[in-house]
C-alpha cells in the first residue's frame, strides 16, 4: 500500500493518466497507515478540480472510513475554489456587497444555491416599494422599509452567541431574521436598492447603520434594532459608551467594498474562535489584499 502511495507524479502525464492515478489514490483513503493517508491526502488536494469526480464517487463507497476521508478532501478542495473566487471578486475595482456576501455563503455549504435568497430579497422589495409608492423623498420610504422588515417580518439583531455563523452569513440571516449589524444592514440595503431608494451604509465602530436620502434630507435606520430611527446624537452617545471620541469620517457614507472587507474579518474571527485556523488565514489574506483604504474601525477588535 505504502509503495503505491509513493508513485511518482512527474510532469508530462495526460489527463487520462492523472485521473487513473487519482482513482487509485482515492482507493487508498481506506488505508490504515497514517503515513500513507498523509501523502495521499496531500496529493489529492493538490490535484484540485480534476480530483472532484473521483472524490464524489468516494463519498458513496462502502468503506465508512474512505467515505469520511473523501468527504473531508472534497470539502477542502471546494473551499479552495471559493477562496480563489472571493479573492478575485474582493479585489475588483467595483464591489457589490450583496454578491460578495452570497459568494461567502458558499463557505457555509457547497454547493450553495443563491437563487432562493435573491428571490426573497426581490419579494421584500416589491412589498416595500408598493407601500412607498408615490412618496419619493418623503419619510414614507424609511417608514415602509423599517415597518415591513423590522415590525412585520421581525428582522432584528441577535445578542446570543454573537459571532456564530448564523449571525454572519447573509443567507442564514434571511432564513432566521436574526444577525449581526452588518448582515442586517446588508439585507435592508439590498431591499432598499431594489425598491429604488437612495441609500448608503454608515460604518461606525462596532455598528453599521443605513442612511436613506430623502431629497435634501437624510434619515438613519438601525437594522440591528429592528429598523429604529437614529440621530447623530444617538450615535455619539453609543460611541461614548464605548469610550470613543466621535470622528467626522465615521459618519460618512461607506463603500460596499469597505463593508465586504469588514465582513471578511467578522467571519475570520468566527473561524478563529472555532479553531478553523486555515480558513481564518485564507480570509485574512483576502481582506489584506483589498485596498487598505477600505479598512474600517472596530471596537475592542470586533468589526461587526
Amino acid at each position: 500500500m505504502a509503495k503505491t502511495a509513493r508513485m511518482d507524479s512527474g510532469g508530462g502525464v495526460g489527463n487520462g493518466t492523472r485521473k487513473t492515478r487519482i482513482e487509485t489514490l482515492v482507493g487508498l483513503l481506506g488505508d490504515d497507515s497514517p503515513a500513507v493517508l498523509a501523502g495521499v491526502g496531500r496529493e489529492i488536494e493538490a490535484s484540485g478540480r480534476i480530483a472532484l469526480p473521483a472524490l464524489r464517487r468516494g463519498v458513496r463507497d462502502r468503506d465508512a472510513r474512505l467515505r469520511a476521508r473523501a468527504r473531508k478532501l472534497l470539502v477542502a478542495i471546494e473551499r479552495k475554489r471559493v477562496y480563489r473566487r472571493l479573492l478575485g471578486f474582493a479585489t475588483r475595482k467595483e464591489v457589490d456587497l450583496e454578491r460578495g456576501l452570497l459568494l461567502m455563503s458558499r463557505l457555509d455549504r457547497e454547493p450553495f444555491d443563491k437563487r432562493p435568497y435573491v428571490r426573497a430579497l426581490d419579494a421584500m422589495a416589491e412589498r416595500v416599494k408598493s407601500r412607498a409608492a408615490g412618496e419619493a423623498g418623503s419619510f414614507a420610504q424609511p417608514m415602509a422599509l423599517a415597518q415591513y422588515l423590522g415590525d412585520e417580518l421581525g428582522f432584528i439583531g441577535s445578542e446570543v452567541d454573537f459571532d456564530h455563523p448564523d449571525n454572519i452569513y447573509l443567507h442564514r440571516a434571511i432564513e432566521r431574521k436574526r444577525g449581526m449589524p452588518l448582515t442586517l444592514t446588508a439585507i435592508y440595503m439590498s431591499v432598499a436598492r431594489r425598491a429604488g431608494f437612495k441609500v448608503a451604509p454608515i460604518a461606525l465602530p462596532g455598528r453599521v447603520l443605513l442612511r436613506l436620502y430623502l431629497g435634501k434630507r437624510t434619515m438613519m435606520l438601525d437594522p440591528f434594532d429592528g429598523g429604529r430611527a437614529r440621530t447623530r446624537t444617538d450615535c455619539i452617545r453609543y460611541l461614548s459608551l464605548h469610550g470613543l471620541v466621535p470622528r467626522p469620517d465615521w459618519f460618512r457614507d461607506t463603500s460596499d467594498a469597505a463593508l465586504l472587507q469588514r465582513h471578511l474579518l467578522n467571519l475570520m474571527q468566527c473561524f478563529q474562535v472555532r479553531g478553523l485556523t486555515r480558513d481564518a488565514r485564507e480570509l485574512h489574506r483576502i481582506a489584506v489584499a483589498m485596498n487598505p483604504v477600505h479598512m474600517v474601525p472596530a471596537v475592542e477588535g470586533v468589526t461587526r
